[in-house]
């Protein structure tokens, strides 16, 4: 009897496993896509700055005023649907005489955080990355202090975002059938040890 009864359980263990089965947990948004499709962002514009959005889904590149206006930005912001952190990578480009008139950085709730090198090349480039929490506005400046002598240009690539959890884990159609397959099965094993009168072998079954 030990084979068969092995045999009969077998299924049902299966089904049981099947029943633990849970959605797929939320994963972190690569890009400029979906929740962070630029569509979605809010786009804040001084003097004659600019946001290109042609890249996306892989880049949105950000240009500072060179009006003669003071100081200006341009801002790309959102909001973030849940806690994570965001990362990035940044190419900046001046035709400025310094980079220091024209940094670049990001946005948290307002305020700047310049992540360019104030005394660096004109030319730079490297990775960030930043907490947030569910509905905190953070996003992109590109910010001229003068908005003269040249502009500055930032491409943000390989963006990556929180979103939104996904939904409490609810048993679908495959899992649903494991449980009908559980319960057949289980009937089968109840009537193949009652065909064979092994009364102790089912109370210990039930019990």
């Amino acid at each position: 009897m030990a084979r068969p009864l092995a045999k009969l359980l077998a299924p049902i263990a299966l089904a049981g496993a099947t029943l633990g089965l849970a959605a797929n947990p939320a994963q972190a948004l690569t890009l400029f896509d979906g929740y962070y499709a630029p569509a979605n962002w809010t786009q804040s514009i001084q003097g004659d700055g600019s946001i290109n959005t042609g890249g996306a889904p892989a880049s949105i590149s950000l240009t500072g005023p060179d009006n003669g206006g003071g100081d200006q930005n341009t801002d790309f912001t959102i909001t973030a649907p849940s806690a994570g952190t965001v990362s990035f990578d940044w190419a900046y480009a001046s035709t400025d005489e310094a980079a220091r008139y024209d940094p670049f950085g990001y946005l948290l709730n307002g305020t700047f955080t310049r992540i360019i090198s104030d005394g660096g090349d004109v030319n730079q480039s490297g990775s960030a990355s930043f907490s947030v929490l569910a509905g905190d506005v953070f996003g992109f400046r590109q910010n001229s202090t003068d908005s003269r002598y040249g502009s500055a240009t930032t491409t943000i690539s390989n963006f990556n975002g929180p979103i939104a959890a996904g939904p409490a884990s609810v048993p679908g159609p495959l899992p649903l059938f494991g449980a009908g397959a559980a319960f057949g099965w289980s009937r089968q094993l109840r009537k193949r040890i009652g065909a064979n009168g092994s009364v102790k072998s089912t109370a210990g079954l039930e019990g």
